[in-house]
């Protein structure tokens, strides 16, 4: 699908997603924790009001949530908040970002009606490019190409400047956490677990639904566009799955080229003959040089 493809129409799905990882973007991080929760635009229509109080949740929803193994260590910072370590992970037998996952993910959306959309709480900046770069590292960084993206925290600071435009007083804060407690007087449970944030951020977005919908109708953009976190090594399983190179001693490999297979050269029997007498006479004439400087050296003791 064409990375820079038009809207296709109203989103069909919204796809609410967040991951917990090792750390921040400098530290090129790894996702521990993943969590999506398929929910159609109907489920949000139907949202009934209330006051003060976060709405009930839809009764038709399909649910992804998983752990996962980095494969290098979670910073000290991040351990602390999200409650996970490289050795608990290890210790549960918890996998990789694999191609098994690479593959539930794509099998997860197709389960859906299209068009996709996944909504993530700062997501322009941490979890979209994030997910790309562990695409990316399998070497199948356009698998999620069909899907569309919003930032909820760009979404929810416009529908809450749209609501009350000369409100003034202190900056607003637009964390997950702040906007939950700003609208429904109560923090949010189970933060900082992928599950419990998706739950939240969920929330949020049934504050108004209508007014939520027509803003992630106008300014999804596709997932094909988000660049990953940070460049790009393709793993070695990566590699050979999809560079498959031949192995020539020293030399470098080269990239996107398949070994060249010649085809079998057929001999005839003549030509076999031919080419043994060549080495055959050779042979012979230097037998009988030998055999003649031998015997000039026989006739010539004193030399």
């Amino acid at each position: 699908m064409d990375r820079q493809a038009s809207r296709p129409g109203p989103m069909q799905t919204l796809i609410f997603l967040d991951l917990e990882a090792t750390g921040l973007p400098f530290s090129q991080p790894k996702i521990t924790e993943l969590c999506m929760l398929a929910v159609h635009r109907r489920a949000l229509e139907s949202t009934p009001t209330s006051r003060g109080q976060p709405p009930p949740f839809p009764r038709v929803v399909d649910k992804l949530s998983l752990c996962v193994a980095p494969g290098k260590a979670c910073s000290p910072g991040a351990s602390e908040i999200t409650g996970l370590t490289t050795a608990d992970l290890a210790a549960h037998g918890r996998q990789r970002f694999d191609d098994n996952l690479a593959t539930l993910l794509l099998a997860f959306l197709r389960r859906q009606p299209q068009p996709w959309c996944f909504v993530a709480h700062n997501g322009d900046r941490y979890d979209f490019p994030l997910l790309q770069a562990e695409l990316a590292m399998l070497g199948v960084a356009d698998a999620l190409d069909g899907a569309f993206c919003v930032d909820s925290m760009a979404a929810m600071k416009a529908l809450e400047q749209a609501s009350s435009p000369a409100e003034r007083g202190p900056r607003k804060s637009y964390s997950l956490g702040s906007i939950y407690t700003r609208l429904y007087g109560q923090a949010p449970t189970d933060s900082h677990m992928a599950e419990g944030d998706v739950l939240t951020l969920l929330s949020i977005c049934q504050w108004k639904p209508q007014a939520l919908l027509q803003w992630v109708d106008t300014h999804s953009r596709p997932f094909g566009t988000i660049k990953p976190m940070y460049e790009i090594q393709l793993s070695q399983s990566a590699r050979s799955a999809t560079e498959p190179l031949a192995k020539t001693g020293n030399s470098s490999p080269s990239r996107n080229k398949r070994p060249k297979v010649l085809p079998p050269i057929k001999v005839s029997g003549d030509t076999l003959e031919e080419g043994l007498l060549v080495p055959l006479g050779l042979l012979a004439f230097l037998t009988l040089a030998v055999a003649t400087l031998y015997g000039l050296t026989r006739a010539t003791p004193e030399q």
